[in-house]
Parts: C-alpha cells; sequence; structure tokens
C-alpha cells in the first residue's frame, strides 16, 4: 500500500527568491527538450513588482518568463541554473515513482508526496543526504487513511478534473476547450494543462499503477 509523506528539505533552489515574497507553490516540475528544469510556479506576495529582481538574483535560476498575473499572485516559468540543477531531487522522485502532490517554498521547502514504499522513500532521503539537504518527515500515512485522498489528488487537481470532465473535455469530440475551464477556475491554459497532467497522473500511479501487470 502506497503511503502518503509530508516532509521539509533545506533546499537552495528558490531560497533567494522566496525572500522577497510570502510564498511560492510549484504547480508543475519537468525537463525541457534541450534537457533543462523547468519549474511552473505560483508567487504570493504583497511586493510582487520586486519578484523579477528576486528571480535574476536568485543563483539557482538561470532564465524564468512571466506568464499569468492574476491579482494578488504571479505564475512564473522558471529555468534552473547548474547550481539548481546539483540541488535538484527530483529526479530521485521520478525514479522511485514517487509522485510530487504539493510543493510550497517558504522557509523551508514542504512537500508532500505519494511514495510506493519505504525503501523509496528511504532511498529519497538518502539523495537529500548525499546532496547536503537535510530532510525532515512531517507525517506519514498510508494512502487510504482518512487524513488523505484516496487516490493522492490535491483539492485543486480534483476540482480541475471534475470540472473538466463535467464540461465536457473529456468527451470524444470535446464538448468545451482548455481555455474555457480555465476560466472557471480563473487560472491560466498553462497552468490549468499543468494541474490536469498532475492529477491525471497520480490517479494512474493509484489504480493502473498500483500493481504490475502479470505474465
Amino acid at each position: 500500500m502506497a503511503l502518503i509523506v509530508e516532509f521539509e528539505i533545506a533546499t537552495p533552489i528558490l531560497r533567494r527568491t522566496v525572500e522577497a515574497v510570502s510564498r511560492i507553490e510549484v504547480e508543475e516540475i519537468y525537463q525541457s527538450e534541450t534537457g533543462a528544469t523547468k519549474l511552473i510556479s505560483w508567487v504570493y506576495g504583497d511586493d510582487l513588482a520586486s519578484v523579477p529582481a528576486a528571480l535574476a538574483a536568485d543563483d539557482t535560476v538561470d532564465e524564468f518568463t512571466l506568464l499569468e498575473e492574476p491579482g494578488d499572485r504571479r505564475l512564473y516559468s522558471v529555468t534552473l541554473s547548474a547550481r539548481g540543477e546539483d540541488h535538484l531531487t527530483y529526479p530521485t522522485a521520478a525514479k522511485y515513482d514517487i509522485g510530487y502532490l504539493e510543493i510550497t517554498v517558504t522557509s523551508e521547502t514542504k512537500i508532500r508526496a505519494r511514495v510506493p514504499t519505504r525503501e523509496a522513500l528511504f532511498a529519497y532521503r538518502d539523495t537529500c543526504r548525499e546532496k547536503g539537504i537535510s530532510f525532515r518527515i512531517q507525517q506519514i500515512f498510508h494512502e487510504s487513511a482518512p487524513a488523505g485522498d484516496r487516490y493522492g489528488l490535491t483539492e485543486r487537481q480534483r476540482e480541475a478534473l471534475l470540472i473538466a470532465l463535467e464540461e465536457g473535455y473529456f468527451d470524444v469530440p470535446r464538448e468545451t476547450t482548455l481555455s474555457a475551464v480555465a476560466a472557471k477556475l480563473d487560472i491560466s491554459d498553462q497552468a490549468l494543462s499543468a494541474r490536469l497532467r498532475r492529477g491525471q497522473a497520480n490517479l494512474l500511479r493509484s489504480t493502473v499503477g498500483e500493481r504490475a501487470p502479470s505474465s
């Protein structure tokens, strides 16, 4: 049975940037066609005008692009620098089928993840230690326990999937567009696309990916 683990790591990634704002929520992590790692991230704070300067001064950031600015937050695409890549633990998470559910950067980086086995969790912890990153578990429970979503979905992923389903986005042919669903959620097309992909990945890990097929 898979585990839901909530833990903190002291990674330098986006640490300089978050000092200028209240928090950063990472929507998605992926590799571009060039192999660079990109983070799609929501930035929250009272002085959002200071974010570009903070990102430019952050030595874990190579490039950044503003995607959306809906009022009290900003959505950025951030490409990690070589130092950021050196401290990235995501490749180990992907190797051991650990699915990030939530990533919030404040004074620490707080992560909620779906972990298939304790051995996978220990492997991830060991990678953090090898990189000089402190690792501290806050909470751990079985996926079916009441404290966690049965399918490892965050509240926002569940909401996005349900609205997309109700509006006919998954119908064949489609009854609505990505933009129309995004408008209902008051987020950008790119943010919705990332949220749907992560939600669907969590559903697949929790259902068809729960056990290997027999031969």
